[in-house]
């Protein structure tokens, strides 16, 4: 029963990051990494109960009526976009680097808004990844209060080997998690090649969001590594402050 109940609120927050849109049933249970038929008798109940709506001309499901208030979840997180629009543009100048901020949302992280680059060789993100396999996943789960991030690992499980290879046990992730907490720094190696870097992003004491840089490995040389870490603490830091001071 406190599975379904996860599962729940796994959907009414994904619906809620993007209320305007309408999701279909394969993508919903995809994202959350759920069977169809669960995925849709959930939403059913949902659906009866007045928090979701259903579309058939549509295909698919979005926020309903009874759910006004996770409508304050995507204000939340369109004012980090809003915010984190120009810094993000900036280190991208700075860079030539794709770069972008996201959160969590259900088991998946997020995509709040992107900078790409047009170099020949460029990293492009898609909107929704595995929290494992990105750096920015990886570092708002560390982040992530105990209690949830407990039952978080409980629901997902342990990386597979070829998303995160350092990670074998759940002592390793523990270890992982606490250091990336310890140096505000996560990075991530793909099967593809690509590096990412990731640093936090704060509302006062608590972390909200994640900026992060992806690019190739073949660029990812000592001495850019050393450029990108500055250059994300400083426009993490930029966010948090204007983020903290919105909410004064």
């Amino acid at each position: 029963m406190i599975q379904v109940i996860h599962r729940a609120l796994d959907m009414l927050e994904l619906l809620g990051s993007q209320p305007d849109r309408v999701f279909p049933l394969r993508e919903i249970a995809q994202m959350l990494d759920l069977h169809r038929a669960t995925c849709s008798n959930i939403l059913k109940t949902l659906a009866d109960r007045g928090y979701v709506e259903r579309l058939p001309g549509r295909g698919g499901y979005r926020l309903g009526t009874l759910a006004s208030a996770w409508q304050g979840l995507a204000e939340h997180d369109r004012e980090i976009s809003r915010i984190a629009r120009p810094v993000l543009g900036l280190l991208l100048q700075k860079l030539d680097e794709t770069c972008l901020i996201g959160v969590i949302r259900g088991a998946q992280r997020v995509t709040l808004e992107c900078a790409a680059s047009d170099r020949d060789l460029q990293v492009r993100s898609r909107q929704v990844r595995g929290v494992y396999s990105t750096a920015s996943g990886r570092l708002l789960l560390a982040f992530m209060p105990a209690d949830r991030q407990a039952t978080f690992i409980q629901r997902v499980g342990l990386p597979e080997a070829q998303v995160w290879s350092e990670v074998r046990s759940a002592e390793d992730l523990k270890k992982a998690l606490a250091g990336i907490r310890r140096q505000k720094l996560a990075v991530s190696h793909s099967p593809e090649h690509v590096v990412g870097l990731a640093v936090p992003v704060w509302r006062h004491e608590q972390v909200v969001a994640s900026v992060s840089v992806y690019l190739p490995e073949v660029r990812c040389t000592p001495g850019h590594r050393k450029q990108i870490i500055a250059a994300l603490r400083e426009a993490g830091d930029r966010i948090s402050q204007e983020l903290t001071a919105s909410a004064e």
